[in-house]
């Protein structure tokens, strides 16, 4: 199996140095970049070409909606999950209306965040737990 290419996008860097070194914990994951804002998740997504591009939603800036939005229309191969310390159902709905096909929450578990990341690579929405049990 070939490893899936991520790029993490958050504006935090204690968020972005926890992150990378979960996923450099499973062989399955390449981490090909990593950045802290909307517009340069768009121009590095065009440069690198990931599989799936982690997306803070609330950034300074251009937000992860609206940089998912040109992300799709630019890369319509990459795949994206909305990534928030909120649990508010409109997130996860703006962002899948947006062009995400899935939504984790920041306090998510490693055995999630793994599980979403494949279900997304596999084609398929993934929506975290703790979100789902509020979507229902």
């Amino acid at each position: 199996m070939n490893q899936i290419n991520i790029l993490f996008v958050d504006d935090h860097p204690l968020i972005r140095k926890a992150w990378k070194f979960i996923l450099k914990q499973d062989p399955r994951f390449n981490l090909i970049g990593e950045c802290d804002n909307g517009e340069q998740a768009v121009l590095m997504t065009t440069q690198l070409c990931p599989d799936i591009v982690i997306m803070d939603i609330r950034m300074r800036g251009m937000s992860g909606i609206e940089a998912t939005q040109l992300i799709r229309k630019n890369c319509p191969n990459a795949k994206i999950i909305g990534l928030s310390y909120h649990i508010l159902p409109e997130y996860a709905e703006e962002m899948i209306r947006n062009g995400a096909m899935g939504y984790l929450t920041k306090i998510s578990s490693r055995e999630e965040i793994f599980k979403a990341i494949l279900e997304v690579q596999n084609g398929k929405t993934y929506i975290c737990e703790e979100m789902a049990n509020r979507l229902s």
